[in-house]
């Protein structure tokens, strides 16, 4: 049996019964860095940021949140989130207390797995975007985060947010991000049209 928070009607009662669901506007946040953790979350429509600020106060991303995906599973472990999770657009969240998730994997082994496998998935993402954040370079960063994007066989990539949250994800200032794309496209390594990036050299 998988565990899949975003449809509802696959969990068990438990679940379904506790979930509710809340609408927020783009600019809301829905938990701040520090705030006790009482749920774990699924995302129905939209689009989530879990964001962090450093000392310096820049911007860090930890994650993009699409629908169909949870988020702050990591709830189950802590008392308090770790981040921010700022809307980006318009979204639907279902919201299920991690006291009775937890209940639910203690009682289902099958659960319980499915669980820890979506959550070491999650995991294995994170830390590709912390190696691509350790490349020195800003353009062999960005090449490498284009070629990490394309699905496999496939050249074309369509952005579903701006350059500027590009950029944050990938630690680099919007300007860098700007110039380095601009480079690559003189150097007929991309073309772009909008948020569509093409591949014309991918094996670089």
């Amino acid at each position: 049996m998988a565990m899949d928070l975003s449809v509802p009607d696959s969990l068990p009662s438990q679940l379904r019964d506790g979930a509710n669901y809340q609408n927020f506007v783009a600019g809301q946040v829905l938990f701040h860095h520090r705030d006790p953790a009482k749920y774990i979350f699924a995302l129905e429509v939209g689009r989530i940021r879990l964001v962090r600020y450093t000392c310096e106060g820049n911007l860090v991303v930890f994650q993009i949140v699409r629908a169909g995906e949870s988020f702050a599973e990591s709830a189950l472990f802590t008392e308090l989130y770790h981040c921010n999770a700022v809307v980006d657009v318009p979204s639907r969240v279902i919201c299920y207390p991690k006291t009775v998730v937890w209940e639910v994997l203690q009682n289902n082994s099958d659960l319980a797995l499915s669980f820890l496998r979506r959550f070491e998935r999650k995991n294995q993402s994170l830390k590709t975007l912390l190696e691509l954040r350790s490349i020195h370079s800003a353009r062999d960063r960005i090449l490498q985060y284009l070629l990490f994007s394309a699905s496999p066989g496939e050249t074309t990539i369509v952005f579903d947010r701006s350059y500027k949250d590009i950029a944050n994800e990938l630690g680099l200032s919007p300007e860098t991000l700007y110039r380095t794309l601009a480079e690559l496209e003189r150097e007929k390594i991309i073309t772009r049209h909008g948020r569509q990036v093409e591949l014309v050299t991918p094996q670089i």
